[in-house]
């Protein structure tokens, strides 16, 4: 499957895939362990909760992205859910995670899957590929679909499913090599970015790596926090975390005017994981500063939110603080990496990746949608922003 560099996106087409035509039709595969497979999609948070134990044998490693109840909890406002789970005469095989765009309370018809950390399908080594294939038909053919939007990792192997998929089925479709961000034409962007921390073996090298002032600045304010007594803890009560989060709120430089919503949204995705990340720093009188939240998954660990009581304590960088003493406990417990959810700004911005994706979307070829999406891409730049913001996750 062909993609493109950033300034010259290729097409996806039914030409690019000629050769998988004969490898691949509807029901029927070459493959006989993939034959007599079929789907159903749920769309009720209590129904996908209820697959936990289900998906249990599908499990081969510990990603928190692809369990069920923390799927559920990422969740936000203006989604609902799209699971998709594919049998066959013996048991389940797979399962893809997408979740459908809602607009003012109207579905949308557009469903999103989003791969870039930790992939969105669920199932075993050797049928992947035609539990992927299987998964994607059953919701393009879906009452009320109308295209998918995938997002994963360059070099994934479920490109190939994506481009049977395409000829068997006759989609339009489209492929682009993914940045670190789109054109914030509209002032939104489609899918987050997650920063990516290589950590070395030992917290020397790691200070090491970082410019003189950036290092200087890490020693400097977790001596000074060290030297008045103050506490780190490596691992706290999820109560006690989320009691925490929500009186640090109000005087945290980056939460203070968000909504508590939007936190409470943060703390039930790390609550919901199997293995929680919970950090913070009390003050000697007791009182707290900081906490953190997210999870561990192998190789590394991923920082959901951070709290701090910033407006109080201006001086003392306590991001900085608790963000040294969490790389240094990563590094104790072997684990080369920490992803920091949605990007980070300075310093550590100097010092993250973004691994490169792909995207790709996926439309039902009727003659129907393809003209409204093109009048939406005519005419959303000219629209006020809101539904400007709209007709960008439509098209």
């Amino acid at each position: 499957m062909a993609t493109s560099n950033v300034g010259h996106p290729s097409c996806l087409t039914r030409s690019s895939s000629l050769a998988a035509f004969s490898l691949f039709l509807p029901g029927r595969d070459p493959n006989p362990q993939a034959n007599d497979r079929w789907a159903t999609t749920l769309s009720s948070a209590a129904d996908i909760r209820l697959l936990k134990e289900t998906a249990s044998p599908l499990t081969q490693q510990d990603e928190p992205m692809l369990d069920p109840e923390v799927f559920v909890a990422s969740l936000s406002k203006g989604w609902r859910p799209k699971v998709v789970c594919v049998y066959t005469t013996n048991a389940i095989v797979g399962i893809l995670y997408t979740k459908e765009r809602v607009i003012s309370g109207i579905p949308t018809g557009i469903v999103y899957a989003d791969g870039s950390l930790g992939g969105f399908l669920l199932a075993n080594a050797m049928p992947q590929q035609n539990a992927l294939s299987t998964a994607l038909e059953a919701l393009l053919a879906s009452p009320g679909i109308r295209g998918v939007h995938l997002r994963m990792l360059q070099n994934n192997s479920a490109s190939d499913s994506i481009a049977q998929l395409i000829t068997s089925r006759f989609l339009d479709g489209r492929s682009f090599l993914d940045v670190r961000s789109f054109p914030v034409e509209y002032g939104s962007h489609l899918w987050k970015h997650h920063a990516h921390l290589s950590l070395p073996d030992t917290y020397s090298r790691f200070l090491d790596r970082l410019g003189s002032s950036t290092r200087h600045n890490f020693r400097y304010y977790r001596k000074r926090f060290e030297t008045s007594s103050h506490q780190f803890l490596d691992a706290l009560a999820l109560d006690d975390l989320r009691d925490a989060m929500l009186r640090l709120q109000p005087n945290s430089k980056f939460h203070a005017e968000a909504p508590s919503e939007r936190l409470e949204h943060c703390f039930n995705m790390v609550a919901a994981s199997r293995r929680p990340l919970a950090i913070g720093l009390k003050h000697r009188n007791g009182e707290w500063l900081s906490v953190a939240g997210g999870w561990y998954r192998p190789g590394g660990a991923v920082l959901i939110f951070q709290c701090n009581k910033d407006l109080d304590f201006w001086r003392d960088s306590l991001s900085t603080v608790l963000r040294s003493y969490l790389i240094e406990l990563l590094i104790q417990r072997g684990l080369p990496e920490l992803v920091i959810w949605a990007g980070t700004g300075p310093p550590l911005s100097r010092y993250v990746s973004y691994p490169p994706t792909i995207g790709i979307r996926l439309d039902v070829p009727t003659p129907s949608w393809r003209i409204a999406r093109m009048l939406i891409s005519t005419i959303g730049p000219h629209l006020p922003r809101r539904w400007a913001n709209a007709a960008q996750w439509l098209c």
